[in-house]
């Protein structure tokens, strides 16, 4: 839903623009956010979401699966919202270094439920 939202707003955006933003042509500054926005998005969203799988498909309880999926949501909101609202530097680090923190620990997890012993 957030890579939709996203994109959809960068179509909207592009659309405003007509001509400036033809594909094809450098990304106009006005437009430089939201799609660097979308594109972070749909580079990292499907991973959380495999990762999810793989924990679920491994017997992970249902509590801790909606921790991290709500947790997982919740960054990638702050990520949007930083990268649309050109916010303070400080935050996109926070927001990357949780990102990157819990897709390493739902991937580790992920490999101890694979390989530990029923």
């Amino acid at each position: 839903m957030l890579i939709v939202l996203l994109g959809s707003w960068v179509s909207i955006r592009r659309l405003f623009l007509g001509s400036q933003a033809r594909l094809g042509k450098p990304v106009p500054e006005p437009i430089v956010h939201p799609v660097r926005a979308h594109g972070n998005a749909a580079e990292w969203v499907p991973f959380g979401i495999l990762a999810l799988l793989l924990l679920e498909l491994g017997g992970a309880p249902s509590f801790a699966l909606h921790l991290m999926g709500g947790g997982y949501v919740l960054l990638r909101l702050g990520h949007a919202g930083y990268a649309l609202n050109r916010g303070p530097f400080g935050v996109a680090v926070v927001v990357a270094v949780l990102h990157y923190t819990l897709l390493f620990c739902m991937g580790a997890w992920a490999v101890w439920l694979h390989f530990s012993p029923l």
